[in-house]
């Protein structure tokens, strides 16, 4: 089996997942005890904080170990209702749905919501952002995602920022950025000191390391959660931390946290041979269709959308996996409805039998090259089967 599906789930590291079941047992106290145990504990945690706060470039106390990034959304996204009045909420169309599910459920309580869809290339656009918030000077909070899980766009944070910041300068109150870079790990450099944005989430599994940890990164806990407990994490994610698990998100971080230039090659050779190949090209479509001639640092190597239309994504995908290829349609959270057709691919307002056929191939370093030619040989000749069987 070839997995191809890492922006969904990266295989684990099973040297983290050893060490980590070794230090469930070393610090299985609680870190809130003020006992021997409690106390070692304690500062195995605090350890891993320091160890992940350098590596992203911040201080420790703006770090929070959560369950992961759908927690570390839900709980920037939620804090506005103890925080204002109902206002606006801004957030991209390609957002995540851990943040597009809690706009909406904001939306039926009061707050005006306002989505901003992406360029034709996926990006989007400073101009576009300030002019929305320019119209709703009300506006809160702006979250918008680093990388792109469908599409893999990388979003300039930089511009989409300082457009956030210059059309609002005038209010009294700070506005609150909130970027999800979930996606982001391993993929693009991170440094949150040069960003200025609020908040950001992670989670472990996306780089290789174990499900059910995160991370929430705060500038300035401006906000007050929904959750209450026994004060732990600052107030911020109460509840009895995570002691391996965080210490395994550390490791994994420092591990990868840093683009793969193995990922890059075999992601520039991949798209080459899909847009260069005279029959791959006729069978697989690149979305967004500019991807190969775009600048470096538009999009990350590792995620690739191909759509084969007519053949239906979930077809494919089965088909692949028959052959040893494991691939996906899309989000893996967005596959839970049940909606046969998606009305956007990476916020794209695509064709529908276009959207219907889109398949998303990801992967990380430990992908070879031989691999990667063994599935667009697997991918060529099965397309052409289904297509024979379509007409």
């Amino acid at each position: 089996m070839v997995y191809l599906d890492w922006a969904a789930s990266a295989p684990p590291d099973s040297a983290i997942l050893k060490q980590m079941t070794r230090d469930a047992v070393r610090y299985f106290g609680n870190p809130s005890s003020f006992h021997t145990v409690g106390k070692a504990a304690r500062a195995a945690l605090e350890r891993a904080r320091f160890n992940c706060a350098r590596i992203l470039n911040c201080d420790a106390s703006q770090l929070v170990f959560t369950s992961g990034g759908t927690e570390s959304n839900n709980i920037i996204l939620l804090s506005v209702l103890n925080s204002y009045e109902p206002a606006s909420l801004v957030i991209s169309g390609i957002e995540h749905a851990s943040v597009s599910q809690s706009a909406n459920m904001l939306s039926s309580l009061g707050w005006k919501l306002e989505k901003i869809l992406p360029n034709s290339d996926g990006r989007l656009d400073g101009r576009k952002v300030a002019a929305v918030l320019e119209e709703n000077t009300k506006t809160r909070l702006v979250a918008i995602m680093a990388v792109n899980n469908e599409t893999g766009a990388i979003q300039p944070l930089e511009k989409l920022t300082a457009a956030v910041r210059g059309a609002l300068s005038s209010s009294k109150k700070r506005v609150h950025f909130h970027a999800d870079f979930v996606q982001a790990v391993g993929k693009i450099p991170i440094n949150l000191s040069a960003l200025d944005i609020d908040s950001a989430s992670f989670s472990a599994h996306k780089f290789q390391g174990p499900r059910g940890i995160g991370l929430l990164y705060h500038q300035n806990p401006n906000f007050r959660t929904l959750a209450r407990g026994g004060g732990q994490e600052h107030g911020i994610r109460p509840g009895t931390e995570n002691v391996a698990g965080a210490i395994a998100l550390a490791s994994a971080l420092e591990k990868y946290s840093q683009p793969s230039q193995g990922v890059k090659e075999n992601g520039i050779w991949l798209l080459s041979q899909l847009a260069g190949n005279p029959t791959l090209a006729k069978l697989a479509r690149i979305i967004p269709e500019n991807r190969v001639n775009s600048p470096e640092g538009s999009y990350t190597p590792g995620i690739i959308a191909i759509g084969c239309p007519p053949i239906p994504g979930e077809v494919l995908t089965r088909v692949l996996a028959n052959k040893g290829f494991v691939v996906s349609t899309g989000s893996a959270c967005h596959s839970n409805r049940r909606k046969k057709v998606p009305e956007k691919f990476g916020g794209l307002t695509l064709p529908k039998q276009t959207l219907n056929s889109m398949i998303r191939v990801s992967f990380g370093p430990s992908i070879t090259r031989g691999q990667l030619e063994e599935f667009l040989k697997t991918l060529k000749t099965e397309v052409q089967i289904l297509l024979k069987q379509t007409r």
